[in-house]
């Protein structure tokens, strides 16, 4: 039911992912939480969670792979940073929804949050991945053989290459995956304020941070400053399936 989603995602965005219940829902949509078990899986509300993070991130991603998309084909540089400040962009635009995709799991998940995590891995992983795949045909740069390489860690990393399709070396996958975590750690002390109110402006760390990551990949002197007017980030939606 589009409607119980519409419905989900309008609590999560006004008062926050642990506000959602299956009777708020419920009498937004105008039916018994009884009428609720009729349409999703049993929990139902761990069922409305999961589709609901899966619309998110469907439109996420589609704003980052268009922002890939747009760029030239032979600009490594930008098709790798500029769907990283797309995502900071949407983070903060979206903050309650970022929430419920990338932070603390919420009770509401339940066993769907294993789910939640796995689907924006993978769909995340899709945008950015190639982009590598791509840097590393071009132009490899040093990263650590699979015998310097923690054997647990050789392992993980290579069950997910298996799992996302991001096809190079194991070391090159601990430089994204690196890259990954860094963005993420920023984009997520900025969302839950944590440095504030003494920094309000984060965006100048955060360019430090993206052309400290271009040069690990050998792409320092290719760093250009964002564009004074980005487009616009869009609202979350629910579209019909």
């Amino acid at each position: 039911m589009t409607q119980v989603r519409i419905a989900a995602r309008d609590v999560i965005k006004t008062q926050g992912v642990e506000a959602l219940t299956l009777a708020e829902i419920a009498r937004r949509v105008g039916v018994t939480a009884a009428a609720l078990y009729r349409y999703f899986e049993d929990p139902p509300l761990a069922d409305i969670v999961r589709q609901t993070a899966r619309d998110l991130t469907a439109e996420l991603t589609s704003e980052l792979q268009a922002t890939v998309d747009a760029q030239d084909p032979d600009d490594l540089a930008a098709r790798t940073i500029e769907p990283s400040r797309v995502f900071r962009r949407w983070a903060l635009a979206n903050r309650q929804e970022f929430a419920l995709l990338f932070g603390t799991p919420t009770t509401a998940a339940g066993s769907a949050q294993v789910d939640v995590t796995s689907d924006w891995v993978k769909q995340l992983a899709g945008v950015w991945g190639p982009e590598f795949v791509r840097l590393w045909a071009a132009r490899s740069y040093p990263i650590l053989s699979d015998d310097e390489l923690d054997p647990s860690l050789r392992k993980q990393l290579a069950e997910y290459r298996s799992a996302t399709g991001v096809d190079i070396p194991l070391g090159a996958l601990v430089v994204m995956l690196s890259c990954w975590r860094s963005i993420y750690g920023a984009v997520a002390l900025e969302v839950f304020d944590h440095f504030a109110p003494m920094i309000t402006d984060q965006e100048p760390m955060f360019e430090l941070m993206m052309r400290d990551l271009l040069t690990t990949m050998g792409l320092h002197s290719e760093y250009r400053p964002p564009s004074k007017n980005p487009a616009p980030i869009a609202a979350s939606r629910t579209e019909s399936l």
